[in-house]
């Protein structure tokens, strides 16, 4: 009798085990599946701004909002989108959400330097969660503007086979890791990105004089 009943109950906690698994993975479907419908939703708006971008001046706008659900999407903090400036071999900073926004929007740097300057030259994305054990990363900007990078995704923008720019996103409000996901949700980001920025013919002497 003991035997059967130590059975019993190890059948009974193999199920509730199991009933506790599924309910967890029921929540993850649940969580996975809000996040999908709002990136559909965020990327729908883009692509109807972007459909609407007859101008240049049109053009900035549309660029602050994707840089905007950029964060949105990925819970992080600051983020920004530069312009490569070929004949000056720069990265100019056009569009600047975050701490530094105001310190940073026409700031230009080295194109080979920094995790930046990789993403350019490999014409890749990249993802970093411990940026001061990365060589790639140039401490730079934390330098000069005290700021504290802590972790950092960067995609670049490819528009026929030419890197335009890259969008830039830094420290989650979380504190918790970039992952694929997020690495997945910037690159349709900046495919919107590169699109506009290159259907427009923008430059980095427009960013920088958008008036002229």
């Amino acid at each position: 009798m003991g035997g059967q009943r130590d059975e019993n109950t190890n059948i009974v906690r193999f199920l509730q085990d199991e009933t506790q698994r599924l309910q967890h993975e029921s929540v993850e479907l649940q969580e996975e599946n809000a996040y999908l419908r709002e990136c559909l939703r965020s990327i729908r708006g883009i692509q109807r701004a972007l459909s609407n971008v007859e101008a240049r001046g049109q053009l900035k706008p549309l660029l602050d909002r994707i840089i905007y659900e950029a964060l949105r999407m990925v819970d992080a903090a600051d983020g920004s989108l530069s312009l490569v400036d070929e004949e000056a071999q720069e990265v100019m900073f056009v569009v600047v959400r975050g701490t530094l926004q105001d310190q940073l929007e026409g700031f230009r740097t080295p194109m080979d330097e920094g995790l930046v300057g990789w993403v350019i030259a490999h014409e890749e994305p990249a993802i970093s969660n411990d940026i001061r054990q990365d060589a790639r990363f140039s401490p730079v900007i934390d330098v000069r503007f005290g700021f504290q990078t802590q972790s950092l995704i960067c995609v670049p923008l490819i528009s026929r086979k030419k890197v335009l720019g890259v969008i830039e996103v830094v420290n989650k409000f979380s504190g918790r890791p970039f992952d694929e996901r997020d690495l997945d949700m910037l690159s349709v980001l900046g495919l919107s990105a590169a699109a506009a920025i290159d259907l427009a013919g923008f430059q980095c002497d427009e960013a920088a004089n958008p008036d002229a």
